[in-house]
Formats: C-alpha cells, sequence, structure tokens
C-alpha cells in the first residue's frame, strides 16, 4: 500500500553507550532534505578470469549509516545539536517558583512565592482542569515575600494576562545553557539512538556521532539548523509515540550582531559550520558494523554576506583584525523569548568581495574561529530557553 510520506515519525535519545539503541526520549519535527541512509561498501571481484567481463562478483563491505537532518531553530532541540557538536552544558538555572494568588486575566501584576529579577522572561502554566500557559516579561520586583512582580510585556490588552491562573500555577525564568569545548582524554563523546518509522519500516539506528553541524541565519525566515551524523548501520526497532513540543522556531529577522562590541545593522545572512571530522572504524572485531565512531578536532567557518556601504567589515578581512563577532537571535517574548548567541572571540575573516550583481552593493565575506582562551576552544554558544535540565 502506498504510504504518506509526511506521516514520518523520527526520534531520538542519547546514548550511554555507543552503539547500544534506545528508545527515543524527543521526538523531531524536520524538514524536507533530510536523509537517512545505510551504507554498505561493495567490494567487486574485478579479477582477471580469461573473460571479456570486469566484474566477476559482488559481495558486502563493512556497514555503516549517514544522516543529514534538516530542523527549523526550535530552542527545545538546539541544545542537543550544540552538545553533540561543541561540548557538554553548562546550566544556569532560572527562577522556579509559584503564584502566591490567583491571577485573573486582565492583571497586570503577578504575586509569586519567590522573587523574579527584572528584564527577565516568564512562563505561566496551569495544569488544572483549564491547562493555559503563556509568556511575559516581568519588570521591577516589590515586597518581601509574597513578591509582586509587574508585567512589562504580555499578551492582553495594556500588557496584561491573557488567561486567569490559580493560586499554586507554576512560574519560571528562562535556564542559561552555555556551550563550550571542554574535551580531555577521558571525555566520552556523545552518541545518539534515532528511531525512524516511515509506515513501511521501523527502525533503530544507534551509534551516531555528530560531523557537522549547519546553523544559517536569513531574515527572511527561520533560521535552520542541519547536522550530519556517521553511525551504526539500521535495525528493526519498535515505533514509538510521537510528542513534539509546540515551541515556535527562532525567527531571522530577530537577527543582531556585534563586531569588537559594536552594533552592526548591515547583515544580510550568515551561515555557521561546525565540523569534526568522523571516522566509523573498522576492526578486527568480526563483525560488519563499526567498532566505533570516533570524532577529531573542531573548526568552525562561516559565510557572511552585508550591505557594502562604507569599509567596516571589509577592514576585517584587509587587515586581519581577528575582533570578536557575536550573532544573536532573540524571539520575541510573546512567542517564547528564546535566544541564541554564537560568540567567535577571535574570528578571523578570510576573504571579503564586492558583489554588484545586486540593486544595491553587497559585501560576501567568509571567516573562520581562531582558538582563544575566551572560549576555551574557537567558539562558545549561549541557549536561554525553558528547559531547566542540561542537555
Amino acid at each position: 500500500m502506498t504510504v504518506l510520506s509526511r506521516l514520518t515519525k523520527l526520534g531520538m535519545a542519547e546514548e550511554e553507550t555507543q552503539g547500544t539503541w534506545l528508545a527515543p526520549a524527543v521526538s523531531i519535527p524536520f524538514n524536507s532534505g533530510t536523509k537517512f541512509n545505510d551504507t554498505i561498501a561493495p567490494l567487486r571481484d574485478e579479477s582477471m578470469r580469461a573473460s571479456d567481463t570486469i566484474l566477476q562478483g559482488l559481495s558486502q563491505g563493512p556497514a555503516d549509516t549517514t544522516w543529514d537532518v534538516q530542523v527549523n531553530g526550535y530552542s527545545d532541540l538546539a541544545g542537543y545539536w550544540l552538545k553533540g557538536i561543541l561540548g557538554p552544558d553548562t546550566v544556569t538555572a532560572g527562577v522556579s517558583t509559584t503564584l502566591a494568588a490567583a491571577a485573573a486575566a486582565g492583571a497586570s501584576s503577578i504575586s509569586t512565592e519567590e522573587s523574579i529579577p527584572e528584564g527577565s522572561t516568564i512562563m505561566i502554566t496551569d495544569t488544572g482542569d483549564n491547562p493555559v500557559s503563556e509568556y511575559a516579561q516581568t519588570g521591577t520586583p516589590s515586597g518581601g515575600g509574597p513578591y509582586t512582580i509587574p508585567l512589562t510585556i504580555a499578551g492582553g490588552t495594556g500588557n496584561t494576562l491573557v488567561n486567569s491562573y490559580a493560586s499554586g500555577a507554576a512560574v519560571a525564568s528562562q535556564t542559561s545553557h552555555a556551550f563550550a569545548q571542554n574535551r580531555t582524554f577521558s571525555t566520552v563523546w556523545p552518541s545518539w539512538a534515532f528511531t525512524t518509522d516511515d509506515g513501511v519500516d521501523q527502525l533503530g539506528w544507534a551509534g551516531c556521532v555528530m560531523s557537522e553541524l549547519a546553523i544559517k541565519i536569513d531574515p527572511k525566515g527561520f533560521i535552520t539548523y542541519n547536522p550530519k551524523y556517521t553511525g551504526w548501520p539500521s535495525q528493526t526497532e519498535s515505533t514509538f509515540s510521537y510528542a513534539a513540543s509546540d515551541v515556535q522556531p527562532l525567527v531571522g529577522w530577530a537577527w543582531t550582531i556585534t563586531q569588537n562590541g559594536i552594533a552592526s545593522t548591515r547583515g544580510l545572512t550568515m551561515d555557521f559550520t561546525f565540523k569534526r571530522a568522523v571516522e566509523a572504524i573498522h576492526s578486527s572485531d568480526g563483525l560488519q558494523s563499526p567498532r566505533e565512531v570516533f570524532a577529531g578536532s573542531l573548526e568552525v567557518d562561516g559565510t557572511y554576506k552585508a550591505i557594502f556601504e562604507n569599509d567596516t567589515d571589509i577592514t576585517l578581512f584587509k587587515q586581519y583584525l581577528q575582533q570578536p563577532t557575536v550573532h544573536t537571535v532573540t524571539q520575541p517574548v510573546l512567542s517564547g523569548g528564546a535566544s541564541l548567541a554564537i560568540t567567535l572571540s577571535k574570528a578571523g575573516y578570510t576573504t571579503g568581495e564586492r558583489d554588484l550583481t545586486a540593486t544595491y552593493t553587497q559585501l560576501s565575506m567568509a571567516l573562520s574561529g581562531i582558538a582563544n582562551p575566551a572560549d576555551t576552544g574557537v567558539a562558545s554558544v549561549v541557549l536561554k530557553n525553558f528547559q531547566s535540565a542540561s542537555y
């Protein structure tokens, strides 16, 4: 029977032991262009056998799998991609408290058991008989407990609550997740088990190690992630219950830039590529699948397109200034207020080319991250969202 491709399910879990499949802990919404394939190297017998034919036989060689995932900039999933290529997640927890009193729709402030710092993006959630939630931004707190928290941005008229909440409803501010290189001889590099159900096969793909993560920023669309993996061949597994979150992806128009601490509005697009050379090691273990998948060292490259209205950007290339560059995408508060900040504290620009093919003059540049103590490597990334646990 013909099946509908859009019903395909994709899930993943971080493995405890590389190559040992685990059932999905996370469901992944993915875009067209996502590919996952078994790779079996062909062993061709082309021996000379007094024949006019070259190929005399064909056998299976070593087997592994390759993954190329295309996904929108969902902030709750981003931490898995960043951990897979950069390194461990250092968590700075947000405030987790409850309402000290009921809050009615139209209220311009809330009362909480714990104080919440000014300027925090919060999520209020009521899981009672009528489950509701919403996002808001806070003003200056007052009181000594309970605390009065004014709302400076909220979804109701005049920055007020849209919904009503019972006393005891959960209130949380964002958690900060900082990803940076921290690899030693004893580091066990993370691997992932994927599971797919396309209506024909239900397959598990163990031992997947990330080799590349592309992050694309364009004000005309969502930011996107493109992680790539190498892993074990697929095997039949059970299907799973799909439960993707309703978190909204980051929008490209919310992108801002600073070069050496100075803001720039000239950026048109920015593409980052984080890469580690990954090898599926086939050894003397008598198996067709890999002994292990090993990840090498990190490099970060980028391509930047900007409006060419002065020499500020091209001078970074001409003089090899190697200054800090920070690219930040901050979601509107009412959509969740998540943010992503990518920092290359020592960015080396290797090309600077004028582009005269468009209506207005543009500048195309290539850059690479250079090792530096501020990033403890070539780059660091800070993700802020409402996942309180470490990735």
